[in-house]
């Protein structure tokens, strides 16, 4: 017997939501690898600049294996570039704010970029900004303060400290503006293919990434097997698996849900640093956390 239409709706959002939420938990391993890769001496930057380039090959290969058209339209190149370069922001003061704050800390406050999705969204989609909104923002601003530990009596706030939380909210802005890039990408009338749109917004994120590092002071190859293996983890497994896995699901399922489903990613950072690198967060900062995480999700649902 044939099954009905809801039967088959209910069975295809099922497994939409089983691979987001297996994007959610690869990605939030992006961290743990990132400081463990750093640990290696390997600089934050080159770091991103492997971790991108070994996106973009996989990317294209796939595309080719799979005989997608490779060639964009302009409309559609010029946002892979904005989101290539929006991208290698994100990842530059990200990995930065890693190394100096701890994995699940700098991946909470990355995670604020809900807050400047919503704010040029507003301005570029003319999308309405809801008095939800405005209360879960107000609740971020109080509830991140705690995070970082404004109100706690033994957090050191040395010069590495402010500078990785400064980074870890650059980071929210950089990310919103990639987000909104893929976004603008996805209304584009040829509607690029997404396997083949984030190969080339990856070799673009790795060409700036890979300038940048060539001037710094830290190592750009890695000096060991492990290091190696840490990378291709990072870029096979991360960069391309676990962001195909979000990009191909994330406008099949209902935004509240997949709001709360991507919260597993600052969440199990936050986690897996703890129990990897022994990060900690006093009383304070863990209520800021999960003050911070709800104002998250509730200012990127609509309903």
């Amino acid at each position: 017997m044939n099954s009905s239409p809801s039967s088959h709706i209910t069975r295809h959002t099922a497994r939409d939501i089983t691979l987001l939420t297996v994007g959610a938990v690869v990605i939030s391993l992006s961290p743990i690898l990132v400081k463990a890769i750093g640990q290696n001496a390997l600089g934050p930057t080159a770091i991103g600049f492997w971790r991108t380039l070994i996106g973009a090959l996989g990317f294209l290969v796939l595309s080719l294996a799979l005989k997608k058209q490779l060639r964009l339209t302009p409309r559609a190149l010029k946002w892979a570039l904005l989101a290539g370069f929006f991208f290698a922001a994100d990842i530059f003061f990200w990995h930065r704010s890693i190394i100096y704050t701890g994995a699940g800390l700098a991946t909470i406050l990355g995670n604020t970029q809900v807050f400047g999705s919503a704010i040029l969204s507003y301005f570029l989609f003319k999308e309405r900004l809801t008095v939800r909104f405005f209360v879960a923002a107000t609740a971020a601003l109080l509830s991140v303060a705690m995070l970082v530990g404004v109100f706690s009596k033994n957090i050191n706030f040395d010069d590495q400290y402010i500078r990785g939380i400064v980074f870890g909210l650059i980071t929210g802005v950089a990310y919103a503006a990639y987000i909104v890039s893929l976004k603008k990408s996805g209304m584009d009338r040829s509607k690029p293919d997404t396997l083949v749109f984030m190969g080339y917004s990856c070799v673009v994120t790795a060409f700036f990434l890979g300038i940048i590092a060539a001037f710094e002071h830290y190592p750009m190859i890695p000096s060991n097997i492990s290091s190696w293996l840490l990378l291709f983890a990072l870029g096979v497994v991360v960069q391309i698996f676990g962001w195909w896995a979000i990009a191909r699901t994330l406008s099949k399922i209902e935004t509240h849900r997949a709001s709360l489903i991507l919260l597993l990613q600052p969440t199990l950072a936050t986690l897996f640093g703890a129990l990897i690198f022994h990060e900690h967060l006093d009383g304070i900062q863990s209520i800021g956390a999960a003050i911070t995480l709800t104002a998250i999700y509730l200012g990127s649902v609509r309903k």
